[in-house]
C-alpha cells in the first residue's frame, strides 16, 4: 500500500483524460477534482512522516516514467477537443468503446469550458509532469531519465527548468543569485515575471559555458536549450495540426498556467529566507511540508528541505524532518494564500519572525 499510493496521479491523470472525452462543462471537472483533493485532502489527512518500502525500487520509479505517455495523452486528448475533425480518430475508437457519442457531445464546448480544461491540464502538467520532471532531471548522469524529464518539461516550455534548476537554483539558493528564491514582500506575481525570465537568462548563460568546456557549437545536439524549443515546439505543432491556430491558443495558455504553477511553487518553497555567502544548505532554508495528499501527488516534493540538502536523494528516501520551517498548508492551499498578497504577507510574519529569531 505504501508504494500503491504514488500511483493516485497517473490515475488521476486518466480520469481527466476521460472527463474532456465527455466534453461540455466536463472539462471543468480535472480542475475541481484536482482543487479538492489538494486542498481538501490536506486539510483533513493531516501529515505523513512515513517511507514506503525500498523493496520494490522499480515499482516506486515507474510513476516518473509514467508521467510521459499519460500526461501525452491527456495533452492530445485536449487537442482533440478543439479540433474540427475527429483527430486520429479518437472520438470514433472511444465512442466504440463507452457507446457514448463523443463527437456529438464535443459540440457542446464553449470557450468558458476550455478555460475549466486549460487549468485542469495545466495543474496536471504542472504537478505531474514538472514535478516528475524535477526528479529525473537531477539524473543527469543517466541519459535516458534526464530525457524523459526534459520532454516532460516541453509540455510547458520549459527547456530552461533541467540546466538552471541543477546547476544555479540548487548552488545559489538563499542567495541574491537565486532568481528563483522570493525576496520578502515581493509577490507571487512580481516573482512570477523575475524568476522565468532570470532563470531563462541564467541557464543559457550556463548551457553557453557547458558548450564551450565541451568545444561544441552553438548550434549543436548539445545544447540543450535549443532542443529543448524543439521538443515544445513538437506539441505545438501536434496541436496546430489538430485544431489549427485554436489548439496552439490552448497549448500555449495551459502552458504558461502550467509555468505559473511552477514558480508559484518555487516562490512558496523558499520565500524570504536567506543564505549567508558560504553557509551550506541546510534544512532551515526551504519550508517545507509532509502533508498526507500533497505528498502522494506531488512524490515528496514537499519534504523539499531534505530535498536541497541532498539533491539526488530518490523521493521516497527523503528525510521528513518535522521540525524543519513548515509551510501554512499544503502545496496547492499554499500557492491559493499566496496568490492573495495582503493574506500571504499576513500568514507569513509571524513564520518569518520565528525563522529569524532561530536562524539568523
Amino acid at each position: 500500500m505504501n508504494i500503491l499510493k504514488f500511483y493516485l496521479t497517473p490515475i488521476l491523470t486518466l480520469i481527466i483524460a476521460a472527463a474532456i472525452l465527455m466534453s461540455g462543462h466536463w472539462l471543468w471537472f480535472g480542475f475541481f477534482l484536482t482543487l479538492f483533493l489538494m486542498v481538501v485532502g490536506d486539510a483533513v489527512l493531516g501529515n505523513d512522516f512515513s517511507h514506503p518500502s525500498e523493496r520494490f525500487p522499480l515499482l516506486l520509479e515507474a510513476p516518473l516514467f509514467i508521467a510521459l505517455p499519460a500526461l501525452g495523452m491527456l495533452l492530445i486528448t485536449l487537442a482533440w477537443s478543439a479540433a474540427p475533425a475527429d483527430f486520429l480518430g479518437i472520438g470514433a475508437f472511444f465512442t466504440g468503446l463507452s457507446g457514448i457519442d463523443l463527437l456529438a457531445r464535443r459540440e457542446l464546448n464553449t470557450p468558458l469550458d476550455f478555460i475549466g480544461a486549460v487549468l485542469g491540464v495545466g495543474l496536471l502538467v504542472a504537478g505531474y509532469g514538472t514535478n516528475s520532471a524535477h526528479e529525473l532531471t537531477h539524473r543527469t548522469n543517466k541519459f535516458f531519465d534526464y530525457t524523459v524529464g526534459r520532454w516532460l518539461l516541453s509540455m510547458s516550455g520549459n527547456a530552461d527548468f533541467a540546466i538552471e534548476h541543477v546547476f544555479g537554483h540548487h548552488v545559489f539558493v538563499g542567495t541574491s543569485k537565486d532568481p528563483a528564491t522570493a525576496g520578502r514582500g515581493e509577490n507571487v506575481y512580481n516573482f512570477f515575471l523575475r524568476s522565468s525570465v532570470g532563470g531563462h537568462v541564467s541557464a543559457w548563460r550556463i548551457q553557453l559555458g557547458h558548450l564551450k568546456k565541451k568545444g561544441s557549437g552553438f548550434l549543436s545536439v548539445h545544447n540543450q536549450m535549443l532542443t529543448g524549443y524543439a521538443m515544445t515546439g513538437a506539441w505545438l505543432v501536434i496541436f496546430a495540426v489538430a485544431a489549427g491556430a485554436k489548439g496552439v491558443a490552448l497549448f500555449v495558455l495551459q502552458a504558461i498556467w502550467a509555468k505559473f504553477v511552477l514558480e508559484a511553487a518555487n516562490y512558496i518553497e523558499h520565500y524570504g529566507l536567506s543564505r549567508k555567502p558560504g553557509e551550506a544548505v541546510k534544512p532551515h532554508h526551504s519550508w517545507n511540508s509532509n502533508r498526507r495528499m500533497s505528498l502522494l501527488i506531488l512524490y515528496s516534493l514537499v519534504r523539499h528541505s531534505a530535498h536541497h540538502e541532498r539533491a539526488r536523494v530518490p523521493f521516497w528516501k527523503l528525510d521528513t524532518y518535522p521540525d524543519a520551517p513548515e509551510m501554512p498548508q499544503g502545496y496547492l492551499t499554499t500557492i491559493l494564500i499566496a496568490m492573495l498578497p495582503s493574506l500571504w504577507f499576513r500568514v507569513m510574519k509571524p513564520r518569518l519572525g520565528e525563522w529569524d529569531q532561530k536562524y539568523s
